[in-house]
């Protein structure tokens, strides 16, 4: 098996699940002869643009390189800790001047597709940032579904998608079926640290719909304005904020930005809106500033569209 097979929270000796295994290998060259696009979110490669937000300041950014239920918003939630934690990972930052946003309400695209996760473990529940690539699945960290620190498999998931506040304007699914990469069960290399949850029906995605996503080549990633929202612990809890930048590094496997960010948003997108379309590009997991994401290269690309196609 190589080190960049899917694997899942069920049994491997299940062959029904036979098809969650092994879809993509990490043998050869890291770099794409052309960029690949989820088939309906075709893209045309360019810098990109930062999503038009009220009271976020773009110049600055780049100089910096439906009435819904309501839940009480208790003590024990507002004290959840980022998934990162259980990895020792670095956690997210927030780099020079903080000029984040909050998005309130969280009910227009592309908001209402990003999700607050409440990951509960064998160790103890956390708090994650997720988003919908399908109608049953959503994007996130390996470490929000898979950590050995916390006892393995996350027992199970909440997505809350556009949570604001104690407003959830969509509901919630609870996920117990994952997905991951050996590497990221095996080693927890952070080059490998991504993951899927894949909910019981399609009835949230359908409602909020979800991204596209996109590998681009090392040259279309350089300096290319990039956007990223989540759910970050050090914000009062259930609320999205956003936040934007430009890529300043790129290696095989990560990129890097100094877009603002805080423990909890492990698993957001970052994306390229381009002619009101959106593709995320990497998955945010980690902080130094500058942060960074795990870089959708081809075999990453290949394990999401095999993930999203379980959807339909």
């Amino acid at each position: 098996m190589s080190n960049h097979e899917s694997v899942s929270s069920e049994s491997i000796q299940n062959t029904e699940a036979e098809g969650h295994q092994a879809v993509s290998s990490e043998s050869g060259s890291q770099k794409t002869a052309e960029d690949l696009f989820v088939p309906d979110f075709a893209g045309t490669s360019s810098k990109g643009e930062i999503e038009s937000v009220a009271g976020f300041d773009p110049a600055r950014a780049l100089r910096e390189g439906t009435q819904g239920e309501e839940v009480a918003i208790t003590k024990q939630l507002e004290a959840l800790q980022d998934a990162a934690t259980l990895e020792f990972l670095e956690p997210e930052t927030v780099c020079g001047v903080d000029d984040r946003v909050k998005m309130s309400p969280a009910t227009n695209i592309p908001w209402r597709q990003i999700c607050q996760l409440l990951i509960t473990f064998p160790g103890g529940s956390f708090i994650g940032t997720g988003w919908f690539i399908g109608p049953r699945t959503v994007m996130t960290a390996g470490h929000c579904v898979y950590s050995k620190s916390a006892g393995g498999w996350a027992k199970k998931i909440e997505v809350i998608p556009g949570m604001d506040s104690a407003s959830r304007p969509y509901g919630s699914q609870v996920g117990t079926s994952f997905r991951t990469v050996k590497a990221w069960t095996d080693n927890a290399d952070p080059n490998y640290d991504y993951g899927a949850i894949i909910l019981p029906n399609n009835d949230l995605g359908n409602k909020v719909g979800y991204f596209g996503f996109a590998t681009l080549s090392d040259s279309e990633l350089k300096n290319l304005t990039v956007n990223n929202s989540g759910y970050p612990g050090d914000k009062p809890f259930g609320t999205q904020w956003f936040n934007a930048g430009t890529i300043t590094q790129v290696t095989n496997r990560k990129i890097f930005y100094m877009v603002d960010t805080y423990g909890g948003q492990s698993g957001s997108p970052v994306w390229r809106f381009l002619n009101g379309q959106r593709h995320a590009v990497g998955i945010h997991a980690y902080g130094g500033c500058p942060n960074s994401a795990t870089r959708i290269i081809k075999e990453v690309f290949d394990n999401m569209l095999a993930w999203r196609k379980l959807g339909f």
